[in-house]
């Protein structure tokens, strides 16, 4: 008896005598596998179905009315939501014993503690009101306490119900840092409660919590490398989740002006620079996010200065103006790998600098706008004579020019009403300031130079370090 296999696996021929037996194996492992990643599909699009239907419940739930019940009965059953989320991903996970779906429902239920911290702060600051805010609301909106003593009660029984959620869920996305994250993220949340919604309060309020979150998301991420992973990033992305509701918040029911512009938009600017900067960050993402913080930087510079136009003297405009940014567009070339980005940036900071003193000194002739002119131009062709850079030079002597001829007047006419006594500080001012350059010029420079060039040999040690790791 002669035996003899195909060369598939699928069939097999049996030669026994003269007798040949074809079989056909209707065990396929290929099939096997396709249906389980068809599964896989199915299984994935229904979690992403039902997790946005979760989310779109939660938000209709806090911008619809509803007819029966009080506002604190409504409240209830939010966080009553809360905790059957969190109550569902527990199922999931020790009766069912599927971690996928445990997870989103812990995330769903994190995502929540927000919520029922904003309805909170909309209970509290019917009551209380520090800035005299709005006194009517849509009717979707409206959350009021009748009885003012039932707001302490409410708050104890929802910090019995968010406090362990909130321990819960972190554990399960970020076992390691559970304590940690847990303290600031329910911290963050507080700022919900504040009763404060004017635009310059909610702005700063909001840009601090956005450099405090920063600032524990580059601390724990030192010190827990599994925060890399997706929980962990979506664990640390849920800390901005109630700074970008106060900032809804603000700018949907309040007026919006250019002082809550330009506080998006920074902070706009420092999540996309954190974000840019992570170790183990794509190089594409970083040169996208980088591009959009280019124009966030001219909105920034743009917002601030009519913010605070009508409080400045006659010439400042264009300093405050082109200092911001510069001083924006200089951080993005300072971290930015891309040569042809920093050199474009570069440029544009000579333009925006020109044309903001230029079109300054043209319109309002002013000794302080003249002055401020003939600085501007004389730092750009510095900057441009040091660096090469041609486009710098030109537009630092048409900077130069412009104070000189449109404010010659004005500079004379202060020469001449001044006191000796003033030109005499001015002069002495400016020798002194001529000996401590020309003393302590080449150290200023090498500090500067290498702040300058600090990020990127950070970024360089960051990208040796993750090519070892993958090596």
């Amino acid at each position: 008896m002669n035996t003899r296999s195909a060369a598939f696996d699928s069939d097999l021929i049996a030669e026994n005598g003269e007798e040949i037996v074809l079989s056909t194996s209707r065990f396929s492992v290929d099939s096997v596998m396709q249906s389980v990643r068809n599964f896989a599909t199915l299984s994935e699009a229904l979690r992403i179905l039902g997790a946005g239907v979760i989310l779109a419940s939660m938000s209709v739930f806090m911008l619809q009315g509803w007819s029966e019940g009080n506002d604190i009965s409504r409240y209830l059953m939010l966080l009553a939501q809360t905790g059957l989320l969190a109550a569902a991903g527990f199922a999931m996970s020790h009766v069912v014993q599927e971690t996928r779906g445990a997870r989103l429902f812990f995330g769903l239920a994190l995502v929540s503690i927000p919520a029922n911290f904003t309805i909170l702060g909309a209970l509290l600051y019917s009551v209380f009101q520090w800035d005299g805010g709005l006194t009517t609301y849509p009717g979707y909106a409206e959350w009021r306490i009748e009885d003012v003593a039932s707001i302490g009660v409410t708050m104890s029984a929802a910090m019995l119900v968010l406090v362990p959620v909130t321990l819960f869920c972190f554990a399960i996305m970020a076992r390691r840092s559970t304590k940690p994250l847990s303290l600031h993220f329910l911290m963050l949340n507080a700022l919900l409660l504040l009763p404060i919604r004017h635009s310059l309060a909610a702005g700063t309020i909001a840009l601090i919590g956005v450099l405090y979150a920063l600032f524990v998301m580059s601390k724990v991420t030192r010190s827990n490398p599994a925060l890399k992973t997706g929980e962990g990033k979506f664990a640390l992305a849920t800390l901005f989740i109630p700074l970008g509701i106060i900032l809804f918040r603000s700018m949907y029911f309040y007026q919006v002006d250019s002082l809550m512009i330009a506080m998006v938009g920074l902070v706009l600017f420092l999540a996309a620079r954190q974000v840019s900067q992570f170790p183990d960050r794509s190089a594409r993402l970083a040169t996208a996010l980088e591009l959009v913080s280019w124009p966030l930087a001219m909105t920034i510079a743009f917002a601030l200065t009519d913010a605070f136009e009508a409080n400045l003297a006659n010439g400042l405009e264009a300093a405050l103006f082109a200092g911001i940014y510069a001083g924006l567009a200089l951080d993005i070339i300072r971290r930015t790998d891309s040569r042809e980005l920093a050199r474009a940036i570069g440029v544009s900071i000579s333009i925006a600098t020109a044309i903001s003193f230029t079109f300054s000194v043209a319109l309002n002739p002013s000794a302080m706008s003249a002055l401020f002119s003939l600085g501007a131009g004389l730092l750009l062709l510095l900057w441009g004579a040091a660096g090469k850079r041609l486009v710098t030079i030109i537009a630092g002597l048409i900077t130069a020019g412009a104070g000189a001829i449109f404010g010659f007047d004005q500079i004379v006419h202060l020469i001449v009403s001044s006191s000796w006594v003033d030109l005499a500080i001015f002069g002495a001012s400016a020798i002194v300031l001529g000996s401590v350059l020309d003393r302590h010029g080449v150290a200023i420079k090498l500090r500067l130079t290498n702040w300058y060039l600090s990020a990127g040999n950070d970024k360089q040690a960051h990208s040796e370090d993750l090519a070892t790791h993958q090596g």
